[in-house]
């Protein structure tokens, strides 16, 4: 009887620390060099300064580089900006 509820400790302690490892893949993606970037991570807009969520900036990428902005009118002053 111990030994079963051992088990069943055991299964359920595996089954949550999985289930936290599978969470982390998801909120993560492959970033311009190779590595993994968190989504949640906050990005300053190079614009107006703003810090925003990586998963709702939008990207961009100017001259081979890769920049976050919190919104596509920074985008487009900073490509204007570029530009000029």
């Amino acid at each position: 009887m111990y030994r079963l509820l051992l088990v069943i400790a055991l299964l359920t302690v595996l089954y949550f620390l999985l289930r936290q490892v599978i969470r982390g893949f998801r909120n993560r993606d492959v970033g311009d060099r190779g590595t993994y970037v968190d989504q949640d991570q906050m990005v300053e807009d190079p614009v107006c300064h703003t810090f925003v969520p990586r998963r709702n900036a939008v990207i961009e990428t100017v001259s081979g580089q890769t920049h976050c902005f919190c919104s596509k009118q920074c985008a487009a002053a900073f490509q204007n900006r570029q530009a000029g």
